[in-house]
Order: structure tokens, then C-alpha cells, then sequence
């Protein structure tokens, strides 16, 4: 085996050993930040399991949106998207009542 193969070998163990949601995780060196790409598009709150606000830290610069669908799936919404600001204005109004 040369050893220009090794690295790429190496990299294929890597992302081989990690879960199957990884693909959400960043690897630019927010080691927090668990959005490598949002989408801007509609999804109906019939299929939200659970919906995770993870605000601006030390270790991620920017808030995430993380809505876990009731079909196991994850999905990184954009927080600058009409209907995001408009979610994010009702879970705040029902926290505060």
C-alpha cells in the first residue's frame, strides 16, 4: 500500500465511524455547531417531533434551528426564513404566558 493511499484510507475509517446523523455536523472547527447547511423551505408542524433553539455561544457563532421530524429525521432550518422568525415569535409568546 503507497503512502499517498493512507490519508485517504484514514478519512474513509473517519467518517465510516460516526453516527448516521453526522452528516448535519460541521467540521470547520465550531465543534458546537451542528448545522453544515439550513434550508429556507416550508415545513409543516404536523411533522415536528421536537423542535431545538440553540442560541449564539462562545463555540458557534451562529443560532440553529433544528427541527427533529416525527420520521426520525433531522433537519437544520435558516432562522433568517419569514416562517422560522414567525415559529420562533409563537414559542416565545407561549413561554412568556
Amino acid at each position: 500500500m503507497g503512502a499517498p493511499l493512507l490519508p485517504w484510507l484514514l478519512l474513509l475509517l473517519l467518517l465510516m465511524s460516526h453516527p448516521a446523523h453526522a452528516a448535519i455536523l460541521e467540521v470547520n472547527g465550531n465543534l458546537s455547531c451542528r448545522c453544515a447547511k439550513t434550508t429556507s423551505e416550508y415545513i409543516s408542524p404536523k411533522k415536528y417531533e421536537s423542535i431545538e433553539i440553540r442560541p449564539v455561544g462562545s463555540s458557534c457563532r451562529r443560532t440553529e434551528i433544528i427541527i427533529k421530524l416525527r420520521t426520525s429525521g433531522k433537519v437544520c432550518v435558516n432562522p433568517e426564513a419569514p416562517w422560522v422568525k414567525k415559529l420562533l415569535k409563537r414559542i416565545a409568546s407561549t413561554k412568556k404566558k
